[in-house]
């Protein structure tokens, strides 16, 4: 299992529209994250500031399936006007899946 995570931001003013797209995230996208084989999703938002950590058995091809699911990339497009990338850029729908920062400590109890 690969842990992955990034940041991203959203755009100034649209935190409140962030948080309510995603108390109702479209159920195809929630199948299409099972069907690329993602565990365990999380989003955590400091002010605009994303933090994104997921479980995953293959990120690369997680990547893959998701960039070619036509409701994804809808739902990608749906979220790129009130999103930005980790520079403060535009987001790309067609990249939503950046490569993963690099993990630095990990630790478990069950490890």
């Amino acid at each position: 299992m690969q842990r992955v995570a990034f940041v991203m931001h959203v755009k100034d003013g649209q935190e409140e529209e962030y948080i309510r797209r995603h108390r109702a995230v479209w159920p195809q996208v929630l199948a299409d994250l099972e069907s690329a084989g993602v565990e365990q999703m999380n989003i955590f938002m400091a002010g605009r500031q994303l933090f994104l950590y997921m479980e995953v058995a293959d990120y690369a091809e997680a990547a893959r399936i998701l960039g070619e699911s036509p409701e994804s990339l809808r739902w990608e497009q749906y979220m790129e006007p009130i999103m930005e990338d980790a520079g403060g850029q535009g987001y790309d729908p067609e990249n939503a899946y950046p490569e993963s920062l690099p993990e630095v400590f990990f630790w478990n109890k069950g490890a």
